[in-house]
Order: structure tokens, then sequence, then C-alpha cells
């Protein structure tokens, strides 16, 4: 590590108080910042990552600007009482909106296609079908939109098909939304690993000793906060995802769920797939914050692609990675206060394109 004395012009530089922190570079901690600098333009504004980018799960999700498949939100009735899942519909729907509205479509790519939940069982089909009339009652009634799902198919399948969704670039979402930062005069560090939180004194101290202060913090680190807060109840899940080679005539345009959206694929361009998911088959050894591919979770998606989504012989995967998300125990993301003057806003359950910014925006209105 490269250590030298500071000059004086580096200490008048560095050595201040500013009235925000944001710990995380990701799509939350970004808004945090940005929507605290449009109310305080004059406000001096830190964002802190330890990466050289941000890593968690902004740049490395899938591109799904959705709001809840049909077998998901009847999962999430099982353990979560219908006021909850409605109000978790609504801060996705109007998240979605407001970062549609404050990057610009076209800066990140986003198209309005709709999005598909297919199904393979026909009896599961059946009583996901059962269930259109009373979510989309929901729809009419929390967002104002009619008619919202309906049964269909789609190739070969039995499908439910969500007008609401879309898809999008993560890569240029979050680069647009760097790049609105920096303009609006907000400072950034990379490679600024935290060591330490001192929420009482508003005090960080990096892993090179680097000391910063503020009147103000908003921790947004998501999968990563029980590092710097052990009692924050947030659990790491690691999510896989590979992009195919180039496949001619390829069939699959759109978004799709399958298995209570747990497996999620793609089109990128015209003749590519991305296809990831598959958490479900290994809870305990994906629940990890440790980037890295799960080999059974690969051959499950492999065997998808072949035997589901019957993608012609000869394909191969050309890109894979992880992510890292965040989860609470009931589904719905964290914003609360820490300290006085510290601010929690994470644990997005994997749905961090549709809450993060919302939830960032939340978090700079409370802090």
């Amino acid at each position: 590590m490269l250590t030298t004395n500071r000059s004086y012009w580096e200490n008048e530089l560095y050595d201040q108080t500013y009235d925000l922190i944001v710990i995380g570079a990701g799509l939350t901690g970004l808004s945090s910042a940005y929507f605290y600098k449009q109310e305080f333009p004059e406000a001096k504004v830190l964002v802190l990552d330890r990466g050289f980018y941000p890593i968690g799960a902004s740049t490395r999700n899938a591109g799904f600007a959705c709001i809840g498949s049909v077998g998901e939100l009847i999962a999430d009735l099982e353990i979560e009482s219908e006021e909850v899942v409605k109000q978790r519909i609504k801060d996705r729907y109007e998240g979605l909106l407001l970062l549609r509205k404050t990057l610009g479509d076209d800066h990140i790519d986003y198209e309005d296609c709709g999005g598909w939940e297919i199904f393979t069982n026909s009896d599961e089909f059946s009583t996901a079908s059962e269930y259109i009339p009373r979510f989309n009652s929901w729809m009419e009634d929390i967002l104002g939109e009619k008619d919202v799902l309906e049964a269909r198919h789609y190739l070969e399948n039995s499908a439910i098909f969500n007008k609401l969704e879309g898809m999008l670039h993560p890569g240029k979402m979050v680069k647009t939304l760097h790049q609105k930062c920096i303009t609006s005069g907000i400072e950034f560090r990379w490679n600024s690993e935290v060591s330490k939180l001192d929420t009482s004194l508003n005090k960080i101290l990096l892993e090179n000793d680097h000391e910063f202060k503020a009147d103000k913090l908003v921790v947004a680190t998501n999968a990563f906060s029980s590092t710097l807060l052990p009692d924050s109840g947030i659990k790491p899940g690691r999510g896989y995802v590979f992009i195919t080679n180039e496949i001619n005539n390829l069939d699959w345009k759109g978004t799709f769920h399958f298995e209570k959206g747990y497996v999620y694929f793609r089109n990128i361009g015209n003749n590519r797939m991305l296809i990831g998911g598959g958490r479900h088959i290994a809870y305990d050894q994906e629940s990890v914050s440790e980037f890295g591919i799960n080999e059974t979770i690969k051959e499950y998606l492999i065997n998808f692609s072949n035997n589901t989504l019957k993608l012609p012989l000869g394909w191969e995967i050309d890109q894979e990675w992880s992510g890292i998300m965040g989860f609470t125990d009931s589904k719905s993301y964290l914003l609360e206060h820490v300290d006085k003057n510290c601010v929690l806003a994470a644990g997005l359950s994997g749905m961090g394109v549709a809450l993060g910014m919302n939830l960032g925006k939340k978090a700079a209105g409370l802090v």
C-alpha cells in the first residue's frame, strides 16, 4: 500500500467535514447522493465505494424491469399479508417510473417489451391463471392499470403475459446516473474500502487509514451491509448469469420468468440469450458474499436451456459471471436509522433495478 505524508494542499482539499457521505456506489447509493444534492445544491456530498466500480448487483444483474411474476406473487402470499405484497408491487412500479423519468429511456436502452412467465406443468399454469382476475384487480386499484396480466402461449409453452414489464442495460443505467452525480458536483472515492464505521460520531476509517467525517451518513451497501453493520439482518445471496454465443433465428424475444421467478432469461440483441438464476436448487451454498460459479446451478441452467428452451444444438456459453444480492427475511427492503444521523438503505431482495432509485430517494429524504 502506497503511503506518504500529505502536502499542505492535500490537507486543505481532503480534511473537511461533508454534509453527507454515502457508502456504496450502486443504484441505491448513487440515488441517495443525487437526490440529496438536488434538494441541497450547496451541500458537500461524497460517495465511497470499495471497488474500481460498483460490483455488487447493480451492474451484474440481468437487466429486468419487472414488478413480479404471478408465481412469485403467489409464493409471497404464502408468507406475507396481502397488504405487504400489494405495497411491494406499488414500490416496484413507482421505482421503475422514477428510474425511467430520471435517466431517460434512451440512456438506459429501455425496451417496453412486456414480460412472460413460462409454465411447463399444466396444473401449475391452471393454478396461476386462477389468480389473474385477483391480481388484475390489484393492479387497477393500486397502479391505475387495467388488464395487466393475460393467459397466453409463447411458442409451445403456456404463459402469462405482463404488459407493464420491460428490459434495460444495467451498465448504462449506472453510468448515466453516475454522470448526473458528477455534473451536480458530487465527489467520488473509488477503491476505498471502509474498515471501521462510527455511526455515533459519523466517522469513516478506510483500509488505507484515511478518515472521513460527515454530518450525515447513508449506508447503501446492500448484500455487504452486515460487514459494516452486523445487526442489520441482511443476508447475501449469489446469483449466476451467462450469455450465449450468437444463435441464428432466435425465437425467444422479450423478458421471461420460470419457477416463480427463480429462473429468468431474455434476448440480448437479436441473436443471443441471457439466462440466469437457479439459486433455489442450492440455497445454502449460494447464501454467500463471495463471487464464484456454482457448477450444480450452471449444469441446471444448461439443461434448462437444452430441454425447456430447446436452444439449437451447438450453442455455447460466451460469458458468465455472478453478482451478490442482499435479502431480508421478509423480502421487504430496510430503510431505517441505525443512529441519529445515519440511515441504512439496503436489502432489495433481488429487485434492485425496480426498487433501488426510489429507495435511494427515500433515504435522502430520511437522512
